[in-house]
């Protein structure tokens, strides 16, 4: 509530100082950040908090932040922001702030338990992780992994409304393990982003790694070849909210960074590619009931069975186009400026199981894990990643394991006229959702 009534004032002294209009956008965080191996390491926990206002003088358009927070900052920040705003130059794409408040019924989003987590329950979980890895196998430790448990506490006002509140939670977690056997060295990893404490299984995560060390223990390179290609399902959602998450966001679109210009109502992918952007999905990574503009959340069609639909837009943008926003407003911090950017992308799944994918593959490649996927364009859209972690597929059963070998193609024609089944098996990294997917004639490159 003080927090609300400090954001209101802010709008309220921007006002009287002579802005047209005026927005304040406060964010307060408590972040608990722990890391650690054999045993567990540095655990600290920190609190942030801070507010940024928006003065608009006709379009004139200016930002100022703050972390301290009281009546007496913000009515100096206030006559700071104003008076730099009517210094600026004019913005010609300019229409106005949100006017559109409201909160979506979203659910999933907040974690009591993750709020109120005491440093003996973390400590309890990492350590009954770290045993799990040293009880796998006597080839198997635990290497440098890391736990983040964020919760916060998100305002926003405008002088068309008096603004809106929310609170969220959410859990990361990386978790690493090292096997050796005689000369023969292999790591593995799980990660883990969710919502609710109880959606982390510490000691499966432990387990899954160790498992994956064992069985890339000997992986090897082989000779270059174009075959059928399994992709695990979080290594493909990476690959697609790389390769599509930033070309269909409207601020992409509109300053010339996307393939996808003007391709709104054409095919660009196979009719088996359904993605939504879905801000009110149950759990789901930015599940909000609003966006940080204090826009309603959405469920937004972008691709539908491989039409282009939808951009994703937030206010500015789509006051530029002339079209409603989509609630896609995301601030990385209360400092940075507001943007469009996905709430939880997802690729629709399937009806193929993980092992339908693999059984009726006589000769191909199942993707693990990659490396090096930042170094592709998704401008161009051209995919480059290096397979960290893979297996060869024979006759419908995984065979030898391998690494080193470089997958590449043009994600836009990967989507469009390779992907051949698509699991049922869904899974996000971040806020990017995908099942695995079995993509045809992809092109390998190994040794020569």
């Amino acid at each position: 509530m003080i927090r609300m009534m400090l954001t209101e004032l802010a709008v309220k002294r921007m006002m009287h100082l002579g802005a047209t209009e005026a927005e304040t956008y406060m964010r307060k965080t408590r972040a608990t950040r722990v890391n650690f191996a054999e045993k567990i390491g540095n655990f600290k926990t920190s609190e942030t908090m801070g507010m940024t206002l928006r003065a608009v003088f006709g379009r004139r358009v200016a930002m100022y932040s703050t972390s301290i927070l009281d009546e007496s900052e913000v009515n100096d920040v206030a006559a700071k922001v104003v008076r730099i705003a009517k210094a600026s130059p004019e913005d010609p794409n300019w229409k106005h702030l949100n006017r559109k408040f409201g909160s979506a019924p979203a659910t999933g989003y907040f974690d009591a338990e993750v709020k109120n987590l005491e440093t003996e329950q973390i400590v309890e979980s990492l350590n009954s992780a770290i045993a799990h890895v040293k009880d796998f196998d006597k080839r198997v430790k635990p290497a440098l992994s890391s736990l983040s448990a964020f919760s916060s506490n998100v305002s926003v006002s405008n002088s068309y409304n008096e603004g809106g509140e929310r609170e969220e939670t959410s859990v990361l977690v990386s978790l690493q393990v090292k096997a050796e056997e005689n000369a023969s060295v292999s790591n593995a990893g799980e990660f883990r982003g969710a919502k609710f404490w109880k959606q982390i299984n510490l000691e499966r995560l432990a387990e899954t790694a160790s498992e994956k060390a064992i069985r890339f223990l000997n992986a090897k390179s082989l000779p270059s070849r174009k075959t059928s290609v399994v992709i695990r399902n979080q290594v493909f959602a990476n690959m697609l909210g790389l390769m599509l998450g930033e070309p269909v966001n409207a601020e992409s679109v509109q300053s010339g960074r996307s393939l996808l210009i003007g391709k709104l109502g054409t095919r660009i992918a196979s009719e088996k590619v359904t993605v939504v952007d879905d801000g009110l999905m149950q759990f789901g990574w930015n599940t909000r009931p609003f966006d940080d503009e204090g826009h309603p959340s959405q469920r937004t069609l972008v691709v539908d069975e491989g039409v282009l639909r939808n951009y994703l837009y937030d206010a500015y943008t789509s006051l530029k186009d002339g079209v409603e926003s989509t609630g896609n407003c995301h601030r990385r911090d209360y400092w940075i400026r507001p943007q469009p950017s996905p709430s939880n992308f997802v690729l629709q799944p399937g009806d193929a199981t993980p092992e339908e994918l693999v059984r009726d593959v006589q000769d191909g490649i199942y993707v693990e894990e990659t490396i090096g996927d930042w170094l592709s364009d998704p401008i161009s859209g051209n995919l480059n990643a290096t397979i960290a972690q893979g297996y060869l597929i024979e006759n419908g059963e995984s065979a030898q394991s391998v690494k080193g070998m470089v997958l590449s193609a043009n994600f836009h024609e990967l989507i469009k006229n390779q992907i051949d089944l698509i699991g049922n098996d869904l899974k996000n990294n971040m806020q990017y959702y995908s099942p695995s997917i079995r993509i045809k004639d992809l092109t390998i490159a190994g040794q020569n």
